[in-house]
């Protein structure tokens, strides 16, 4: 089956297939990478394929390109307000038009370094253009969507971090829920030094838009972040993620149920949480270390009441001595 196969044969097999309606290649890789990664995830998942629902969006994919090529050869970021796209008509004939777009304050100077390096040759860049809506107006044709580009880790780092090392040796714990985030800070010997829950209520509420509520958690990401290298933490124990497929759902909602299907997109929900706390952490010279969850919540509820916190922190403490051995 063609889920089976690697992603190179993948392309390989159904790239002649997809030209007859995309002549492309650039962005017939782009779609064809997206289609083999969501099956993937559907087997590991057990989803029936049948069931996926495409979203009413249209979605433009285009894979970055050697230094000469500036970054992307179809999707180039051309400074930090505008983009050049590649578009393609019915008849199969390639027009470049110039889009206007706006780049979050946070993220200015991080974009900056992408186009100087990008238009000097240095590196290259993954770039996507989705159409949510259009429509006719006075002035013409007009689109409503995002434009969305990958940055390389090491160049995020190297723009975005805080600081250069870090102010102590000691431990930290941390126990990632659907509504908090448990943090427990032990020193060298493994006493305890510190704690602190950081709450993710607003972010899990029913109805709250998917992108807000990722800001809300990386908001309080941020703060977990700051205020373990206040408290001299140089290293952090998570729980060791169990990887499910390829693809991250997020499913954000108040509260627990039973069942195999929510157990695993809570399951997924933490895991994503974990992730952005191990890309995160390096901006303030820490280190992430996974440790084996094994029978943390147990084990935390009976060292909970010793140390007078409750399950959660009792988690986080567990976890931080596991990760003590590291340091």
């Amino acid at each position: 089956m063609l889920v089976d196969l690697l992603e190179y044969r993948f392309l390989k097999t159904l790239r002649g297939k997809c030209y007859d309606i995309l002549p492309n290649r650039r962005y017939v890789d782009g779609i064809l990478k997206l289609i083999h990664s969501t099956l993937k995830s559907a087997k590991a998942l057990e989803v029936n394929i049948k069931e996926i629902e495409l979203k009413r969006w249209l979605l433009f994919q285009s894979d970055r390109e050697r230094g000469y090529a500036k970054g992307n050869m179809n999707i180039r970021l051309i400074d930090l307000h505008h983009i050049r796209v590649l578009t393609i008509g019915y008849d199969g004939k390639t027009t470049y038009i110039e889009l206007e777009v706006s780049v979050p304050k946070g993220w200015r100077k991080l974009i900056e370094s992408l186009v100087d390096r990008a238009n000097k040759g240095l590196m290259g860049y993954p770039a996507r253009v989705i159409v949510k809506d259009y429509g006719l107006g006075k002035n013409g044709l007009h689109v409503h969507g995002e434009v969305q580009v990958m940055v390389p880790y090491e160049l995020y780092l190297e723009v975005m971090r805080r600081y250069s090392e870090p102010r102590g040796i000691n431990v930290a714990g941390v126990d990632v829920n659907v509504e908090r985030i448990d943090a427990v800070v032990i020193d060298e010997y493994g006493n305890l030094v510190s704690n602190k829950t950081f709450w993710i209520k607003r972010a899990t509420h029913m109805g709250i838009r998917r992108k807000r509520a990722w800001s809300l958690i990386g908001e309080q990401i941020h703060a977990l972040l700051k205020w373990l290298y206040s408290q001299g933490v140089s290293i952090i124990g998570l729980e060791n993620p169990e990887i499910i497929g390829y693809l991250r759902y997020y499913w954000i909602r108040n509260g627990e149920r039973k069942g195999g299907k929510w157990n695993c997109k809570v399951s997924m929900f933490r895991n994503s949480i974990i992730e952005r706390i191990t890309w995160k952490a390096p901006l303030y010279s820490m280190k992430t270390i996974y440790v084996n969850p094994r029978n943390t919540s147990k084990e935390g509820e009976k060292i909970g009441k010793k140390l007078g916190l409750d399950r959660h922190l009792g988690s986080a403490y567990i976890i931080a001595k596991r990760a003590l051995k590291y340091l």
